[in-house]
């Protein structure tokens, strides 16, 4: 018979799941207290959370949330970092931390918004750049033509009064 805490936990991980816009499972190994800490901080202050989780309570909580494919992914001393901020911020807050730290961290895989990626496909994203910084860009797109634009019609306007102010000192 499961014991209260398990079923609170089931629950927790179940609302979690349901909740969360990306999910990454991870295997750590041999990580100490002081580098879990500084893992979990760095996370944070990208808008990510880091959850050591029991693979079974992990798997029943992802039958409950319909996510049936992240019991794949979930294997060994596993941990998940969860977040509906900008997933591609978020792993490249995580591969900078175990780069840094020197941590023995392996991704299996992830969930994103319901699609399962592979290992490879999280380190890819946290090769691009955020979200931020890419609606800046677009934006200077946008602006880029309106700008040269504007500029052009100053130039031809200064031409026009340079020539007006030329005909009228010469009619002086």
């Amino acid at each position: 018979m499961p014991s209260n805490k398990n079923i609170e936990q089931l629950e927790e991980l179940k609302g979690i799941f349901e909740n969360s816009d990306y999910l990454v499972s991870t295997q750590y190994k041999d990580i100490s207290a002081n580098d879990m800490v500084m893992l979990r901080k760095s996370l944070n202050s990208a808008g990510a959370k880091y959850r050591i989780v029991k693979n079974n309570i992990a798997h029943l909580a992802a039958d409950s949330a319909n996510l049936p494919d992240l019991k794949g992914i979930i294997s060994g001393t596993c941990a998940i970092m969860i977040t509906n901020g900008d997933p591609a911020q978020s792993s490249k807050s995580l591969f900078k931390s175990i780069k840094d730290q020197g941590l023995e961290i392996n991704v299996m895989g992830a969930i994103l918004n319901g699609d399962v990626l592979t290992s490879e496909s999280v380190k890819e994203l946290s090769k691009l750049p955020s979200k931020d910084e890419l609606i800046a860009k677009v934006v200077g797109q946008i602006g880029s033509p309106i700008t040269g634009f504007v500029f052009s019609l100053s130039s031809q306007l200064s031409s026009l009064v340079s020539v007006l102010n030329n005909i009228a000192e010469s009619k002086k």
